[in-house]
């Protein structure tokens, strides 16, 4: 059999659908027409996204089609409708039974970056997300044994992986289905893997909610500052500076609470760090208050990325039914106006790193230039074309924009 894949959505995404198609087998090829099974892992986050997903799934109708992942669950009569002899696979059946145990975990394959997914479910219950209904939430975690976790990056290092992502829905719970008893949380698993994996590779820690990050942040920074396999990187989504936002949100922190724990990690790494935020605008009920709220904190904070995003409905979601729904123009403007700030912080975060020499793991190649990542999982451009990767090179910086620093060998 000859199988081709596509995936849409996060790094869980893609962790899940290449144990689908280990189990699926066959072959891999690179284009739907040359395959005889087509597998599309799909995400449910975003409207947007739902639509060029469902667009995608008609024009793939003909073929024999496996439907995965998050959409599937949430939109099953309307998939059927576009495509009625495609298989759904629910996230929770990733592993061909009908609960999830997370005892399958992608296998090595040689790749440079090896993805573990630690955790499924959330702690939390936000009024936003589609998630919850289709992978878990509210109090529901899964996580993989650490024994397993250990023994794949170890196979994966030994196999000439050299970035380790611990991705999850909220990889900061894993192990509350454990009760976070010794060895089954976090920082209990960073130890043992740079304890019992040997080699010169990067960790990098996936999202995590600010409120449960900041039980274990003593724990992490002491990991972070002691070995430098553990990029200096924290996706750590706030979604609104406003606390009124965030309550009708049902997130679990005041903003000030958010900036203490950010300004903690700035000062404790001497600023030597990369925050990563997620920003809604538009949520309902959201005045230009609320909204320069947000705007103050981002100033305040200095992240080095916002992913901004538009407000959008979805379906089974508490928010998509309150009142005050926010105007799609007010919508866009507010993040033309968060976004354009987003790249304004990103660029005066990057234009310090001008002149300086660092070290970076080469691992992609995106759109013809070579890419690595700094200490910090910063992205810096080493070259154009094709190139070794998996490599460390020692280069200086020349050049800063918003999302690359600019680089050349060092002398």
């Amino acid at each position: 059999m000859r199988l081709y894949v596509e995936t849409y959505g996060c790094w869980l995404a893609k962790a899940d659908a290449e144990i689908i198609a280990r189990r699926l087998g066959g072959t891999r090829v690179d284009r739907p027409e040359d395959a005889d099974v087509v597998l599309m892992y799909t995400c449910a986050v975003r409207e947007d996204g739902e639509i060029r997903q469902l667009k995608r799934i008609r024009e793939l109708a003909s073929k024999s089609l496996i439907v995965a992942g998050c959409l599937a669950k949430a939109r099953p009569y309307t998939i059927r409708q576009l495509a009625p002899s495609a298989q759904l696979i629910y996230p929770n059946e990733v592993e061909g039974g009908r609960e999830r145990t997370m005892s399958a975990l992608p296998e090595p394959d040689g790749s440079v970056i090896y993805t573990v997914p630690l955790q499924v479910g959330c702690l939390g219950n936000c009024t936003f997300c589609v998630t919850k209904y289709t992978r878990g939430g509210a109090g529901y975690v899964k996580s993989a044994r650490p024994d397993q976790v250990v023994e794949h990056v170890k196979r994966a290092v030994a196999k000439g992986a050299r970035e380790i992502y611990l991705t999850g829905q909220d990889v900061i719970t894993y192990g509350f289905d454990a009760r976070w008893q010794r060895g089954w949380n976090l920082p209990d698993l960073l130890e043992r893997i740079l304890r019992e994996v040997d080699g010169d590779y990067r960790i990098r820690i996936g999202m995590s909610e600010p409120w449960v990050f900041g039980k274990f942040v003593d724990q992490i920074l002491d990991i972070v500052k002691s070995d430098e396999r553990v990029y200096r990187f924290f996706h750590l989504p706030v979604q609104s500076g406003s606390d009124r936002v965030l309550r009708r949100m049902g997130r679990r922190y005041t903003a000030q609470e958010y900036r203490e724990l950010v300004l903690k990690i700035k000062r404790e790494l001497n600023d030597d760090v990369f925050i990563a935020t997620d920003i809604i605008v538009g949520f309902p009920g959201e005045t230009e208050e609320d909204f320069q709220e947000t705007l103050k904190l981002m100033e305040e904070l200095v992240f080095d990325k916002v992913h901004v995003a538009r407000y959008s409905r979805r379906p089974f979601t508490e928010a998509s039914v309150m009142p005050d729904q926010v105007p799609d123009a007010v919508k866009k403007e507010r993040s033309k106006r968060a976004s354009s700030l987003a790249l304004e912080l990103a660029l005066r975060r990057n234009q310090r790193f001008v002149g300086r020499r660092i070290r970076v793991l080469v691992d992609e190649i995106d759109h013809g230039l070579l890419v690595g990542r700094a200490h910090d999982y910063r992205q810096v451009v080493v070259g154009r074309g094709e190139g070794p990767l998996g490599v460390f090179e020692d280069v200086m910086v020349v050049k800063a924009e918003p999302v690359y620093l600019w680089a050349y060998p060092a002398a």
